[in-house]
């Protein structure tokens, strides 16, 4: 099932079924519209539109997922806007919005990532991609450990963290990460560090640097925060779509990437 579009809500669109879903440890209880939330996630339509024990009971457990992270998304669903920095539940701080990046903005796209919705993880990978260009930051290796920790295999947000790490890699010029120069050395000992802690992170980076190693050649390399440029790899290469999906940024319909 693909996932719908975010649009104004209505009495058709909301439905008249309630179901409760409990999230987190703590089993945090959310009591939402059944249609709005099976219309916008093919994981909740498959579990409450079938034989399964929660489609004749109407409750759901989560207790793998963080309450928080199910709050943004119920405020993307619902009130159709994503979390914002600065804002006064996020405000400006020293880190130039990486905690918000990293802690609000992950977490929710790792979560429509699993839920299947595609429309909410296209359009908070978006986000990711253009603070980071504005701040001028790439995903830190703690971030990327993180990332590697929470996704499954071939999420996009795992390229996009490998990606603008060979990025970083390139515009240093490996010479200089190899002779310890200033912060490269930090980027060397990043770069090991993840190669050793995690075996995902190493094929991915050996798959990226091997297929588009001629992308980070010359003075100008291939730069993931770009979706409209020479430098981008595409502005739907970090999105998922269904077969016959509507990208939301661009009426045309798209194939699955």
């Amino acid at each position: 099932m693909a996932s719908a579009k975010f649009f104004p809500l209505s009495a058709d669109a909301l439905g008249s079924e309630i179901v409760t879903i409990h999230v987190g440890p703590k089993r945090k209880a959310f009591t939402l519209h059944k249609k709005l939330l099976c219309d916008r996630s093919g994981f909740f339509s498959k579990a409450f539109n079938s034989g399964y024990k929660e489609s004749t009971d109407g409750v759901m457990y989560l207790p793998e997922d963080d309450a928080d992270d199910f709050d943004s998304m119920i405020i993307c669903i619902y009130q159709d806007r994503l979390p914002s920095f600065e804002s006064s539940i996020h405000p400006q701080s020293g880190d130039s919005g990486e905690e918000f990046t990293s802690r609000v903005l992950y977490g929710l796209f790792v979560l429509a990532e699993k839920l299947c919705m595609n429309d909410l993880a296209n359009r908070v990978m978006d986000k990711i991609q253009d603070l980071d260009f504005e701040y001028s930051r790439v995903p830190s290796a703690a971030s990327i450990l993180d990332i590697y920790n929470t996704t499954s295999l071939k999420s996009k947000l795992r390229i996009y963290s490998v990606l603008m790490r060979l990025y970083t890699v390139n515009v240093n010029k490996f010479d200089n990460f190899s002779m310890g120069k200033g912060s490269h050395t930090e980027g060397l000992e990043d770069l090991e560090l993840l190669v050793e802690e995690h075996n995902d992170f190493t094929l991915d980076y050996m798959e990226l640097h091997w297929k588009y190693r001629s992308r980070f050649d010359g003075d100008h390399p291939a730069d993931a925060q770009f979706r409209d440029s020479k430098k981008s790899f595409g502005r739907c290469f970090f999105h998922t779509h269904g077969k016959g999906e509507e990208c939301h940024l661009d009426p045309l319909t798209t194939e699955t990437n």
